[in-house]
């Protein structure tokens, strides 16, 4: 019966393992996550400010 080790296969780039990948799998989708979210306040504080501005009767320029 033979056998084959891992020493016998030079390997030129690092090894990488499943729980590495679904590390970065984690990380990226938390950073997506976070930039959504900060996307989201960003319009609503910017659609807000136009709301208060129409309620104090000022006037309102859609930015289109």
């Amino acid at each position: 019966m033979n056998q084959y080790y891992p020493e016998q296969y030079p390997m030129d780039s690092p090894v990488y393992y499943p729980a590495q990948y679904q590390t970065m799998q984690v990380l990226e989708g938390t950073l997506g996550t976070v930039m959504g979210v900060i996307i989201l306040v960003a319009l609503g504080a910017w659609a807000f400010s136009l709301v208060k501005k129409a309620i104090k009767g000022e006037e309102v320029e859609f930015p289109l």
